[in-house]
């Protein structure tokens, strides 16, 4: 049961509480409090637009080639690093103020946030180290939405190209999300003109000075036929190899970045075509099927050979 002593204290705290709640002065100071509170919200949000604002036309201002999509991402990546750099640490600002305004001692919260930092750091340092890398490729313009890149063993079209990891399209269809932190070598494709390799055979039979007179007609032909793709016209580099089946020829054109592959399917069908109208056939394996009859028992026995044959 309650004593008599514990009825007065229980009265007190309650006489204590309502006094509390009913004191128009305490109320002045916090209803002062929450209207400073407000203000420094209010001025932090004003400057913040202000300073974002003022980085956002400083960027506008850089003249751009509308049809550098490079620069154009590179421009946008700078213009949005700084500008959430300016919220956070505004906002990191605003935040301490106004709890200095309620009277909590924000001494403490920067020495737990400065070792809470530095926990987040050791833990994500993978992140770091991407989006670091991915401001240097963008700052270094390595490569570009569109180039056809490798790295290390994907190969593909660079699809997107973020602060954090890089997208890259495969010839047959599959995307390779690769962490910018893990790009330690690229191969672009796209920089410069590339070179359609292609090698011809024909059969050891053939006089290989009419086979190269003959191959550079083809040559010829087929650059003013296709004059649009050749930077260069195609070359006849000369025998690459002597191999079972014939002789190969290498011919190599220079053609616009990432045009190989195209003009390398161009230049074997016409080289096929102009050698089969010439009679020169390009070698391949035939299939000899030999009858014979065993003279003991008179069966016949079938053996099969593969022979190289022009």
């Amino acid at each position: 049961m309650a004593t008599n002593q514990d009825v007065k204290e229980s009265v007190a705290q309650v006489d204590k509480l309502i006094a509390q709640v009913t004191d128009t002065e305490m109320w002045i100071r916090f209803g002062l409090k929450v209207t400073i509170a407000l203000i420094i919200i209010v001025g932090f949000y004003i400057l913040t637009r202000v300073l974002t604002g003022a980085v956002a036309r400083l960027f506008t201002i850089r003249k751009i080639n509308e049809h550098d999509y490079l620069a154009q991402r590179q421009n946008e990546t700078l213009l949005k690093l700084l500008q959430n750099a300016i919220r956070y640490v505004l906002g990191i600002v605003m935040l301490l103020t106004v709890l200095s305004q309620f009277g909590i001692n924000i001494t403490g919260l920067v020495a737990s946030a400065g070792i809470a930092g530095l926990a987040i750091s050791f833990g994500a340092k993978n992140l770091v180290q991407d989006i670091i890398t991915g401001a240097f490729i963008i700052f270094e313009r390595q490569f570009k939405v569109g180039d056809y890149v490798r790295v290390g063993v994907i190969e593909g079209i660079v699809i997107e190209l973020g602060i954090r990891t890089t997208k890259l399209k495969g010839l047959t269809g599959e995307i390779h999300i690769v962490p910018n932190g893990q790009i330690l070598q690229v191969t672009n494709f796209s920089v410069d003109n590339s070179f359609a390799l292609v090698d011809v055979q024909v059969p050891y039979e053939e006089d290989l000075d009419r086979v190269e007179t003959i191959l550079n007609d083809i040559s010829e032909a087929t650059t003013k036929k296709y004059a649009d793709m050749f930077v260069e016209p195609i070359q006849i580099l000369g025998v690459q190899m002597l191999d079972s089946s014939g002789v190969a020829y290498r011919m190599m054109a220079e053609v616009p970045p990432m045009q190989h592959f195209q003009a390398g399917r161009l230049m074997r069908k016409e080289f096929k075509q102009g050698l089969e109208a010439e009679g020169i056939q390009i070698p391949y394996p035939h299939m000899v099927m030999m009858n014979t009859t065993d003279q003991g028992n008179g069966e016949q026995i079938n053996d099969a050979k593969n022979v190289q044959s022009p």
